[in-house]
């Protein structure tokens, strides 16, 4: 581009070394006029050119391109009016000051002068400081409108220049941060960015296992500042992902990525998430983004409605980050909806918001779940109607049907080397109050407990039953929390209050766990044992059904029981025993 506005000015300094005075053409019939016009501009300093017609006009502005234009009305061959519309014509967008020379004083013929063109007239018989007041004035004018076309055109350039950059620069953009799995079969989106450069982020991969990770961004702002953070996330998400790296680990490696590159008015609200092989188990980090909904494809309705309850990204260090995951069981085409504020935030005419309530309400129809994503778009659509889109529009929907998958993608392993550890061992690792608060364990013995050789395939669910058994010793054995406040209305916020003030005042307490692992030719096998300082309950009532309100074993240790050969609690009930065995795949 530099070359282009050298040229500009190459052609300008070209025009200021050919004629370093203004020219002035005068046209007129009567040679006297002519003389008296020529001799006025002459003297004070003007180059002057002359025509005895409007065809002579039109030539002598082409050969010599004048400055300004002195034109009679009355000529033969052509007359005034016509050869000042066809000069104007020729000059384009270059600005050529015309006063015409008349003797009337007629109004229409005066509008008329105007109206083909004409900046001014003058009528005789002639005065010169009144000429030359005029002549200068719109000689003054002309320069400025060439200074301002010249300076128009290079913002052109400019501009031009940026959008032939900002167009290589999403190319590569696109490659980097869209390189994964969004093709998958059951997932459908949007993706619609506000700018070339979008502050929205959507990513998905397959992990080790065949399971599914997803990360949906939204970053503060829009366009290229906002998108800026994008690279390297992509670059963390994809890497971590095809090392079987847990959501929480994933969320950690983000988060000190971006608190290191990101000025302080900058962040990243985020969802991390990931989908199991079958898609039976969610496992879902939770930052900043509007709520993620899951849906009975089944019972038509919401099942779920998941609040954020963590910070976004890039705003605190890891020690202050919560990366305590959240684990749903799926059925067979349950949907899964994760969506930026752009959605909600969507203005109509009248500059009225989308909001919340008229997304539910497309939940609430009880149309089949195979059309909600449809559905969703259309109705915001018609919401929006011609309003422009304000900000960056992104929606995600996540079919839990395995079978659309085919086996070559569900049996696509990303091979990970394993460091060399003996088949039989055991560790033992005890936690006390400055481990809960400073420490992962759950990360630390996923990662160091699947580098054996034939575990990376069941990283996800190892994770699972590790971070459910170790969150119930630590919620309630040691901190003694009851699930039941999480049914009750904002309960989920009250319950993790009351857990930071309990675990700021705890004095003593401590958690143990121990792994034993064995295999031999078929098979292998973890065992899992988690001792908590708390006083139990009663187990003996435990059933892997359990209701979802029932005390100290919910839900979520239903699933982990699911994913074992055995899981038993023992003693006063603050022992629990999960045994995970699995097959070793042929060489």
């Amino acid at each position: 581009m530099t070359g282009s506005r050298l040229s500009i000015e190459t052609v300008d300094k070209v025009i200021e070394a050919n004629r370093s005075t203004q020219m002035a053409l005068v046209v007129d019939d009567d040679a006297v006029n002519r003389l008296i016009l020529e001799g006025m501009l002459s003297d004070s300093g003007y180059e002057v050119i002359t025509a005895e017609n409007g065809q002579e006009a039109i030539k002598q502005y082409v050969d010599h391109q004048p400055d300004v234009i002195l034109m009679d009305i009355m000529m033969p061959v052509l007359d005034g009016y016509q050869a000042t519309q066809q000069i104007k014509a020729l000059a384009g967008d270059r600005f050529v000051p015309i006063i015409f020379l008349t003797a009337v004083t007629d109004e229409d013929e005066l509008a008329r002068c105007v109206k083909v063109g004409g900046d001014d007239f003058l009528t005789k018989p002639y005065s010169k400081i009144i000429i030359m007041a005029k002549v200068e004035a719109l000689t003054r004018m002309s320069d400025l409108y060439a200074t301002t076309k010249r300076q128009r055109d290079e913002i052109d350039i400019y501009n031009e220049q940026l959008l032939v950059e900002q167009k290589v620069a999403k190319k590569i953009y696109s490659r980097v941060v869209h390189e994964g799995c969004l093709d998958t079969p059951n997932l459908k989106y949007i993706l619609s960015p506000l700018s070339v450069f979008n502050g929205d982020l959507l990513l998905a991969a397959h992990t080790p296992s065949g399971g599914l990770n997803i990360l949906l961004g939204d970053a503060t702002g829009h366009g290229l500042p906002a998108a800026i953070g994008a690279v390297p996330v992509s670059d963390l998400f994809y890497e971590l992902t095809k090392n079987g790296a847990t959501v929480d680990e994933i969320v950690l490696e983000i988060n000190s990525k971006l608190k290191n590159i990101l000025p302080p008015e900058f962040f990243f609200c985020a969802c991390v998430c990931n989908f199991s092989k079958d898609y039976r188990l969610f496992t879902m980090w939770h930052g900043g983004l509007p709520d993620v909904l899951i849906y009975s494809g089944k019972k038509k309705k919401l099942k779920h409605t998941v609040r954020s309850n963590n910070f976004p990204l890039g705003v605190v260090n890891n020690d202050r980050l919560k990366t305590d995951v959240q684990i749903f069981d799926l059925k067979k085409g349950d949907r899964v909806y994760l969506y930026s504020d752009g959605i909600t935030e969507a203005k109509n005419q009248a500059r009225e918001e989308f909001g919340e309530e008229r997304l539910l309400h497309c939940f609430e129809k009880g149309n089949s779940a195979d059309g909600l994503f449809e559905n969703i778009l259309e109705t915001i659509n018609e919401f929006r109607g011609d309003e422009e889109q304000s900000d960056d529009l992104t929606l995600l929907e996540i079919n839990a049907d395995p079978s659309l998958l085919s086996n070559e993608i569900l049996d696509n392993s990303v091979s990970t080397a394993t460091l060399p550890y003996p088949s039989n061992w055991n560790m033992n690792m005890m936690l006390t109050k400055r481990d809960f608060i400073e420490t992962n364990p759950v990360s630390i013995l996923t990662k160091f407990t699947t580098q054996v050789d034939g575990l990376m395939q069941h990283r996800e669910n190892i994770f699972i039953v590790l971070s459910e058994l170790y969150n119930n010793a630590l919620d309630h054995g040691v901190l003694g929390l009851d699930s039941k406040l999480k049914s009750e209305p904002d309960g989920f916020l009250t319950y993790l209050n009351l857990r930071q003030e309990r675990l700021a005042d705890l004095e003593d307490g401590y958690i143990s766990i121990s792994l034993e692992h064995k295999m031999d030719a078929n098979q292998g096998e973890l065992v899992i044992n988690i001792i908590d300082s708390g006083s139990g309950f009663d187990y003996q009532q435990l059933v892997l059904t359990m209701d979802k309100s029932k005390q100290r074993a919910g839900r979520g240790v239903s699933l982990a029981s699911s994913l074992c050969k055995e899981l038993v609690y023992l003693g006063n009930g603050n022992t629990v025993r999960a045994t995970y065995q699995w097959k070793k795949s042929a060489a």
